[in-house]
């Protein structure tokens, strides 16, 4: 015969799963904190921005954003983290979140154990620029001079851990020439720099280098993309000037605690799915140069994934050139 406190444990192990799918059909039942680990008016707060307006009308809970710097983004990334389970402390991060491991192995998180993604927000690419004055107008000939007497070229990035700082390694080690990285606290400044002539090459995202591209500012010799980008079709991707390897997407997603109940994950993905489907939504991406994920791309698994892939990816070009953060 079971005691009385078996017996308790046997009925609340069977009626914690209708709790839970009942919690989860009420949800949310009061405003929602989207933390975005950056300042406001850079671009992962401006596409969270974008998308949990449309998703604060669907869900008919406001979506209230705040911003937590430091630290890279590690600051507001723990901050979710260790918060309670229960959908009402979410993240709006970007590819960025995959570098913390390798960038601050002293924090102790593990992204993949303690957050768990909602959906991916949006994609983006940056464009391979370089000074107005470079002789090269190619891939092939800006290798070529890359490796030419006088150098190494001066390859300036916004930021020690950044996409655009590691995909500079990763452009320069694949093409076999030594450059001399140049942070600078920002693309903004970065791109001043390259556009006064005083840095040779950056990558740089859309809303930097377009209109620079167009208005014959800076040169373009490639997208980080896996091909042609829309935007600039007379640019070649990547993989057809043969640097694939070197082809990152710059995203944006929201995530949750890991432990957050399955059912509030599904409603939450459902309600950006749905945000995805908005032409405001999509009008306000395409203004910043982002797209929506397609809509096999738009399920928590695949952002799990991508994040997994990012992980690894950039984890092994940080820790193989030593690169650490807050340098």
């Amino acid at each position: 015969m079971l005691s009385l406190s078996r017996r308790l444990i046997v009925a609340l192990s069977v009626l914690l799963p209708s709790f839970v799918a009942a919690d989860a059909q009420d949800y949310p039942q009061r405003p929602i904190t989207v933390v975005v680990p950056y300042v406001a008016g850079g671009p992962t707060d401006a596409a969270i921005r974008i998308v949990a307006n449309r998703m604060s009308v669907i869900l008919g809970q406001q979506m209230v954003i705040e911003n937590v710097g430091g630290a890279g983004g590690a600051t507001g990334t723990m901050r979710v983290a260790r918060a309670g389970p229960d959908g009402y402390t979410l993240l709006g991060h970007q590819t960025g979140i995959a570098t913390l491991p390798a960038l601050f192995p002293h924090l102790g998180i593990d992204i993949e154990k303690e957050l768990t993604a909602i959906g991916l927000v949006n994609g983006s690419y940056s464009f391979l620029v370089g000074r107005k004055s470079l002789p090269a107008n190619t891939v092939p000939e800006l290798v070529a001079w890359m490796k030419g007497p006088g150098r190494p070229a001066r390859f300036a990035h916004p930021g020690v851990g950044s996409l655009a700082h590691l995909t500079a390694v990763m452009f320069s080690q694949i093409a076999g020439a030594e450059v001399n990285l140049i942070p600078y606290r920002g693309g903004g400044p970065a791109m001043n720099d390259l556009v006064a002539e005083h840095v040779d090459l950056l990558w740089a995202a859309p809303t930097l280098s377009v209109a620079l591209i167009n208005a014959g500012s800076i040169k373009a010799f490639a997208a980080g993309a896996a091909k042609r980008p829309e935007l600039l079709s007379s640019v070649p991707s990547l993989q057809q000037v043969g640097f694939g390897a070197t082809d990152i997407v710059f995203w944006q997603a929201l995530l949750a605690p890991a432990a957050t109940p399955a059912p509030i994950i599904r409603r939450l993905n459902a309600a950006l799915r749905e945000a995805l489907a908005h032409p405001e939504v999509l009008k306000g991406f395409e203004d910043t140069g982002a797209t929506a994920f397609p809509p096999e791309q738009q399920t928590p698994e695949a952002a799990n994934a991508l994040i997994h892939q990012d992980i690894v990816r950039l984890g092994h070009v940080i820790r193989d050139n030593k690169i650490q953060g807050g340098q």
